[in-house]
């Protein structure tokens, strides 16, 4: 078996050229009889700007030990500017190495004519001497995943544990389900009938489990009450088992990042460079900061312009002028909230015990969530799996209306009443954890007026897409619906919480739409950055 001992090993690097320069160099190389390591494994593609992003990720999360792009000088490029639109996408996943503990210097690239084998070779060679000195990577080798067989035993725990059995298929809960108002062949109970009917065998190739967007409406309006999204979780960790994948947006890019981060060992990430020099943060302290990764998201969606990372600034702002200096984790890894609603068990229940060792280390008495999927996932999965946990779980909102209850806070914002906004309330902080008051609490204390949406609070309209697993046509059509709900309440803005419906709701206008333009035409803004504008910060 190979050796993957520092300095004892041959990395295994994953070389992406394109047709026209990168792969003539390389076969150059060959056909002068130029020395370069028996470890890089050369993959043909038609321009260097056809490498997504993700393919560059997977390969590290698969065990590469390092990648390299290889492409036609700028300006030189076949396609016009193919490797200008590469280099942005090698800048993105650059920052992404950084942010999770790989290393950015694990990725190279090298812009030549098709003529310069010796850049070919210098580039992969210098690649594969700093990577011995660096080490193999942590993430481990892939290897053939052998898919299970059907496991009738499982379904019918699930079945059990999410009350599924309950079910009279009264309707109630497709007459409610917003997938099902857009995609008339998908239906909640009909997946429930299913299993309940023993005919779940087809689970290997089953496309519904992965259309639910788990809003949790239908668990809300269900009579019997059926947890039906605990239900769709559970049999996607079974269908993944047989070897039945979600289609991910962004090609899996995300995905990868998160596994990639329940493999590096602590100390190795950089994501603290964000945080502005006048903004106080601690390394051990009562009160935790969960970031998110807000920072990561940004690099992936460096072309919307989104500023999701200001979100995180902002929070800090906020908890700074309610005098509290919260710890900001170097270590804090995602909190595996997408991975773990696309059934992947066991790096979700990887990153459980990262986070946990982490906030432990720091002493932290409270942790403190401004993106709603990180509050749920805690306070309601990592329990799940963990037991009950040893701090105290709050959301922003839910923290600065305490302090004020408590007479530590006084909120003077700018507003006298006559700005208004609505307030888009998240799944995960709404139907999944009853949080509605506090948020709106919070923006009447610093006078501003809220307009409701027609569907508010449980019963409020989902942004269309979870765990990045569901976005298609009936998405687009859930987010220009929301949004448009939005403009005729006559607000001035739209106030998002969850970073995830900031992307998609952006998304969602960013482009060509079916609509006329001035139905859904009304700004768009996080709320934790909105309230810290407003009080002056």
């Amino acid at each position: 078996m190979e050796s993957r001992a520092k300095g004892a090993f041959e990395p295994t690097i994953l070389v992406f050229t394109c047709t026209w320069c990168g792969y003539p160099s390389a076969t150059l190389a060959g056909v002068h009889h130029l020395q370069y390591p028996s470890g890089v494994k050369i993959i043909r593609t038609m321009c260097t700007g056809r490498i997504d992003p993700a393919f560059m990720m997977k390969a590290f999360e698969y065990g590469a030990d390092g990648v390299a792009v290889v492409g036609c000088k700028i300006d030189d490029c076949h396609y016009v500017e193919g490797n200008k639109h590469a280099e942005k996408r090698i800048e993105a996943v650059r920052k992404l190495l950084r942010y999770t503990g790989l290393g950015e210097s694990r990725l190279r690239n090298e812009w030549l004519s098709a003529s310069e084998k010796g850049k070919f070779v210098n580039l992969v060679s210098s690649l594969s001497k700093d990577l011995k000195a660096m080490g193999p990577s942590p993430i481990p080798k892939a290897s053939e995943v052998e898919n299970l067989e059907f496991n009738k035993k499982a379904i019918d725990q699930i079945i059990s544990d999410t009350g599924a059995h309950d079910c009279v298929e009264c309707g109630k809960c497709t007459s409610v389900c917003p997938v099902s108002k857009f995609d008339t062949q998908f239906a909640p109970r009909i997946i429930v009938l299913k299993a309940l009917e023993g005919v779940a065998e087809g689970l290997s190739k089953d496309r519904d489990i992965w259309s639910c967007i788990t809003c949790e409406i239908c668990n809300k309006m269900c009579p019997y009450k059926v947890d039906y999204s605990g239900f769709i979780q559970g049999m996607r960790s079974e269908a993944l088992l047989l070897g039945n994948e979600p289609e991910c947006s962004q090609g899996g890019l995300l995905q990868s990042m998160m596994r990639v981060m329940a493999s590096v060992e602590p100390g190795k990430q950089d994501r603290r460079g964000w945080i502005p020099d006048e903004v106080r943060t601690k390394q051990k302290g009562d009160v935790l900061y969960f970031v998110g990764c807000a920072p990561h998201l940004d690099a992936v969606f460096y072309d919307r312009n989104l500023d999701l990372t200001g979100t995180a600034v902002a929070a800090l702002k906020i908890l700074n002028h309610a005098g509290i200096e919260p710890v900001v984790s170097n270590d804090e890894v995602c909190c595996g909230h997408d991975l773990n609603w696309a059934g992947d068990n066991e790096s979700f229940e990887k990153l459980i015990k990262k986070n946990l060792a982490i906030i432990k280390e720091t002493g932290a008495k409270k942790v403190v969530f401004s993106c709603p999927e990180c509050y749920r996932t805690f306070n309601m999965d990592y329990q799940d799996v963990m037991g009950d946990l040893d701090f105290e779980m709050m959301h922003l909102t839910e923290y600065l209306a305490d302090l004020i209850d408590e007479g530590k806070l006084e909120l003077k914002g700018k507003g006298d009443g006559t700005e208004s906004v609505t307030y888009h309330d998240p799944c995960r902080l709404g139907r999944h954890l009853g949080v509605y008051d506090a948020p709106r609490d919070i923006l009447r204390a610093v006078g501003v007026d809220i307009k409701e949406m027609a569907n508010s609070r449980d019963k409020a309209l989902c942004c269309g897409v979870s765990a990045w697993v569901t976005c298609g046509k009936p998405a687009k059509r859930m987010q220009l619906d929301r949004i448009a709900e939005a403009k005729r309440t006559g607000a001035g803005r739209l106030l998002t919480m969850c970073p995830k419906c900031r992307i998609h709701l952006d998304c969602a206008v960013s482009k060509e739409i079916d609509i006329d333009r001035s139905l859904v035409d009304i700004p768009m803004e996080d709320y934790v950055v909105y309230l810290s504008r407003q009080l002056g910060l």
